[in-house]
């Protein structure tokens, strides 16, 4: 800005026509004047120095008019979109509030619906209260119940081992009492009527020895020989099966040739071989050796091969093999004889039962025999089985265990 000129009162350009008092007053304030052109000056450049400022002032005030201008324009904008934003708000609003009311109702029904299920859970919580003193009877009538499950697992367990041990006594009971009637049986009728046969023949050969010619007293000695081979026979089954009910037979295995006890038994029965005229055929192999006891071996071949007689017709024929098998000599005694029915089969190495048949020549038999053979294949570790059809013969095998030693 421009500054203004003071004007200053200069006494020498005063008028002429001023009097003398005039300018003796003028001079009189001069220095009143002077004082007040110096203070005048002050305040000009006081003044000067606050223009300057309010210059700056209004610069600065014109920079925030801008400023305030530009925020205006902004918020008209703002305004304008708020109005807007108002006019969605309010149908926004209007909208909710029809919500509003919906949610009223469903306040309302929900309101109910919840003093129901307070009402239920109240009955629920007085259920729950009963199932929990009930539940606790319960435990308490479990845990009691549980233990005397226990004493009755315990008490069943033992009934059931007590069951077990009866009825294995039971079926030692009933074998014991078939092996007692079997043996009465064989007493009372198999040893019994042989004797009293024997007793007979001696004594019609010692009453009428004179009358006999030669030849009808050896036929009767011959009969007298057969029944005194059979007697001994069946003694001797007795005497070892009786050995075997009474624990008494010892059982000593030992390394033995099969084909050698197969020959000393078949030598044992020659007799009754060649008075029905059988061939027979030792196919038993001469390097197998068996770990078993011999007697009782011994007895089981000589059973086997004497059934096989009686079976046979005259001059049939009758077959000795031996199979190895892995650790086992399978050894097979074969007539050809009428055979055995399916049904009595199974049968014929029980005690309980009595399927005894007469021979091809009638000759009679025991059936303990073939139980002896039995108990003893058993006793070596091995087993016994048939094979026969009716009308073509049978064939009896047993398995005994092979000896290392050869």
């Amino acid at each position: 800005m421009t500054k203004q000129k003071s004007n200053s009162i200069n006494p020498t350009n005063l008028p002429s026509e001023i009097d003398s008092e005039t300018k003796d007053n003028i001079q009189i304030d001069k220095s009143e004047i002077s004082n007040l052109l110096s203070e005048s000056r002050k305040e000009n450049t006081q003044l000067s120095d606050k223009i300057e400022n309010l210059e700056k002032a209004q610069d600065i005030i014109f920079d925030q008019f801008k400023t305030l201008e530009l925020q205006r324009i902004e918020l008209e904008k703002q305004q304008k979109k708020l109005e807007e934003d108002s006019d969605k708000f309010r149908g926004r609003t209007i909208d909710l509030f029809g919500k509003m009311v919906d949610l009223k109702k469903a306040k309302k029904i929900i309101s109910l619906q919840n003093e129901k299920l307070e009402n239920q859970q109240i009955e629920i919580e007085t259920h729950q209260l009963l199932l929990e003193k009930s539940n606790q009877k319960f435990r308490e009538r479990t845990i009691e119940l549980f233990g005397k499950m226990i004493d009755l697992k315990k008490a069943k367990k033992t009934i059931i081992i007590q069951k077990e041990e009866i009825e294995i006594h039971r079926e030692q009971l009933k074998a014991l009492n078939a092996s007692k009637d079997k043996f009465f049986s064989i007493i009372a009728h198999d040893l019994r009527n042989p004797i009293a046969g024997f007793l007979n023949l001696t004594e019609i050969l010692s009453n009428n020895f004179e009358v006999f010619s030669e030849q009808e007293s050896k036929e009767f000695i011959d009969v007298m020989n057969q029944a005194s081979k059979q007697l001994y026979n069946l003694l001797e089954n007795l005497l070892q099966w009786s050995k075997s009910k009474t624990n008494s037979l010892t059982h000593e295995p030992k390394s033995i040739s099969v084909k050698k006890m197969v020959e000393n038994t078949i030598d044992s029965l020659m007799i009754n071989i060649e008075s029905k005229n059988i061939r027979i055929s030792n196919n038993v192999d001469e390097k197998l050796a068996a770990f078993v006891d011999e007697n009782m071996i011994t007895t089981v071949i000589r059973n086997l091969i004497s059934n096989a007689i009686k079976f046979s017709h005259p001059k049939g024929k009758i077959t000795l093999r031996s199979v190895q098998k892995d650790d086992l000599i399978e050894l097979s005694v074969i007539d050809n004889g009428f055979g055995i029915k399916k049904e009595d089969q199974n049968k014929l190495f029980k005690i309980d039962q009595n399927v005894s048949t007469l021979g091809t020549s009638e000759e009679r038999g025991t059936g303990l025999g073939l139980i002896l053979c039995k108990e003893f294949v058993e006793k070596n570790n091995g087993t016994i089985w048939i094979e026969s059809e009716l009308n073509k013969g049978s064939a009896f095998i047993f398995t005994l265990p092979l000896s290392d030693k050869k």
